[in-house]
């Protein structure tokens, strides 16, 4: 698999993908209704620079872990710690170092398109979590992503996605498949930018990993498309939205691993 380099990436990762209030205070709410009662364990795997596990730790009052494959995001995300409320890891999401039973949740997001074996990374989760816990991922899902505005005006994109990121019902089959109950899938739709001109600039910027893996050429053309639609339709609320699922499951109570 093509992957983005998240070293070269992490310069301009916050600045690129913001993340307003309202969308904090949207994922933060849908994420504690799934909380499990009491002190709970939170590991945020594949955290990036700390965007949802820092708001965690401080509003949601558990005790967070931030893992990410890339030192060079971490080191934004210990930047943006001041207060240490947050235990930062490297760690390879299909390998992980932590014993069996160490979290009461674990949640990732925009993580398992960019796995080589997804499937992998939910059994590492399922191993990770406590009996009962819970197991929560946010994504774009393919049937979401081909509509949105980096797939239509940069169409190079599509053929690369549609190799490496997983539909809804895939992802719903990765879990019953590791032997999570309940699984269920809401979609989300949030409002990510706060004007046409936000989102150009952030296409820009490659704010979207997909758009470092396609040819320069391709995508100065793509980037030139969009200018153009956003001078003739400065107000389409298609500009400003993203379509993004999350996507849970439980591990059953008086589960026990093998060798336990």
């Amino acid at each position: 698999m093509t992957r983005a380099d998240y070293g070269r990436i992490a310069d301009s990762y916050d600045r690129a993908r913001p993340l307003s209030e309202r969308n904090v205070e949207l994922w933060l709410s849908l994420i504690q209704r799934l909380l499990p009662s009491g002190n709970a364990k939170l590991l945020d795997l594949g955290c990036g620079t700390g965007r949802f596990a820092l708001p965690i730790a401080s509003r949601l009052q558990v005790q967070v872990t931030g893992a990410d494959s890339s030192e060079a995001m971490l080191a934004r995300a210990r930047e943006k710690d001041s207060a240490g409320s947050v235990r930062w890891n490297c760690q390879n999401a299909e390998e992980l170092t932590y014993p069996s039973g160490s979290f009461d949740v674990v949640f990732t997001s925009h993580l398992l398109h960019h796995m080589d074996a997804p499937i992998r990374v939910v059994r590492e989760c399922w191993r990770v979590l406590n009996a009962p816990g819970v197991l929560l991922v946010r994504y774009g899902a393919i049937e979401q992503i081909v509509n949105d505005v980096e797939h239509v005006f940069f169409p190079e994109a599509v053929s690369i996605d549609e190799e490496r990121t997983p539909a809804v019902g895939d992802v719903e089959q990765w879990l019953r498949e590791v032997g999570f109950l309940d699984v269920e899938s809401q979609e989300v739709v949030q409002q990510t930018y706060a004007s046409a001109a936000d989102r150009l600039a952030a296409v820009k910027a490659r704010s979207t990993s997909v758009l470092t893996l396609i040819p320069e050429q391709a995508f100065d053309e793509g980037v030139r498309r969009l200018a153009e639609h956003i001078n003739g339709h400065p107000g389409e609320p298609w500009l400003l939205r993203d379509g993004m699922t999350l996507t849970w499951g439980r591990k059953p109570t008086g589960f026990r691993e093998h060798g336990q």
